[in-house]
């Protein structure tokens, strides 16, 4: 304290992001031994595309079995594929579950309305199919065209303003996938493939999901802010899909954070009490990484400026996270896998300005993400 007023903790860039590379299980030693473990520090993980998903927990796992994860994802009890938090695909834990229903209840609510009335389906022709669809469905997996045909009797062809076709019982069963009614997905015949099977979610999950919106925003703002943090309110706000008033409400009631100021970054953060030693001390482990599309690394921050260098934005338009390679927990430059006879070849274009690289781990990186997506070995070509 000087002169009676308080100062605010400055932590060094550099030092933040690889505590956060550390904490986010992207560093080799600090790989965990199971995906259900990783998934956890995570809270959740958006999986509208599977592959993407599944390489962010491959980077994270001693070893990443993904048969049996995807019996655990489809079949077991730990974990569910819902639309979650701002109606995004996601993996979440089961104890996450009650609390990621009641935040993303009104958003989902929504936008189920919105489908029906789209292609115009009354609530009442909603109920119909979707207690018939229920009866067929009990204790069974059914792929779509098995339920049309199972509810013949109450099928019927709808027509979209531009004059898209589809049957009533594709948009139920759409919309009570939205409501966490059903759930889609199960094994396919090869990995990373969804068979497209619809179940009944409590048929799986025979648990409560009434936890109040309040509750549900404290019980992840807190773990947010044990797994993310350092995070402003408006991180906090991106990340959960609330209003900037609610989340700086909570933060404001969280007796375990602490605000702290990053260097070169504008803003006020907040991180949980314990981290503050921890984050000045993080080893200095050099390191490239290759991120997949919405890896939570990148994709749960709103403000950029901490890995993103000025001049470079790595989100798009529809807030989505591009797929970035990192360099010492920075985003040095992107990457992507193309289809070029007579063989893969990802293409990486690094940003001006970069530090030097040491291209011999760039291209080992890039092989494991290449190998990982296409089963094969891929060619490695780097834009500078």
């Amino acid at each position: 304290m000087l002169n009676g007023v308080n100062l605010m903790v400055m932590l060094e860039r550099e030092a933040v992001n690889r505590f956060l590379l550390k904490k986010s299980h992207l560093l080799p030693d600090a790989r965990v031994d199971g995906v259900s473990a990783a998934l956890r520090d995570l809270v959740v993980l958006d999986a509208n595309n599977l592959a993407d998903a599944y390489f962010s927990l491959f980077l994270r796992v001693k070893r990443f079995d993904i048969i049996a994860f995807e019996k655990g994802l489809y079949k077991g009890t730990s974990m569910a594929r819902v639309r979650g938090l701002k109606n995004y695909m996601q993996i979440v834990p089961r104890e996450y579950l009650p609390a990621v229903y009641a935040l993303s209840k009104n958003d989902r609510e929504a936008a189920a309305r919105n489908l029906l009335s789209t292609w115009g389906i009354t609530e009442d022709e909603y109920r119909k199919v979707g207690s018939k669809m229920l009866e067929a469905l009990d204790g069974k997996e059914k792929t779509l065209a098995q339920l049309k045909k199972s509810l013949s009797s109450v099928s019927r062809e709808i027509v979209k303003k531009r004059k898209e076709k589809a049957l009533n019982v594709s948009i139920v069963a759409q919309a009570m996938r939205d409501r966490w009614l059903l759930l889609r997905g199960g094994i396919g015949r090869h990995p990373g493939e969804s068979s497209g099977r619809f179940s009944i979610f409590k048929d799986r999950f025979r648990m409560k999901l009434d936890m109040g919106r309040e509750e549900a925003l404290a019980l992840l703002a807190k773990k947010y802010i044990r797994t993310y943090g350092p995070v402003s309110a408006e991180d906090l706000a991106w990340w959960l899909g609330v209003t900037p008033g609610e989340a700086s409400r909570v933060l404001d009631g969280m007796g375990n954070a602490v605000t702290v100021e990053v260097e070169g970054v504008p803003g006020q953060f907040f991180i949980n009490k314990k981290d503050e030693p921890t984050i000045k001390e993080a080893p200095r482990e050099p390191s490239i990484i290759i991120l997949p599309r919405d890896d939570p690394y990148v994709k749960a921050y709103y403000n950029e400026a901490r890995f993103v260098p000025p001049g470079h934005h790595v989100m798009t338009k529809f807030g989505e996270s591009a797929s970035v390679v990192l360099v010492d927990g920075f985003v040095r430059g992107t990457w992507r896998l193309e289809k070029e006879r007579p063989t893969n070849v990802c293409r990486m274009t690094m940003f001006e300005g970069h530090p030097e690289i040491q291209f011999e781990k760039l291209e080992t990186a890039a092989e494991a993400a290449g190998r990982f997506y296409t089963g094969g070995p891929v060619e490695i070509k780097v834009n500078l």
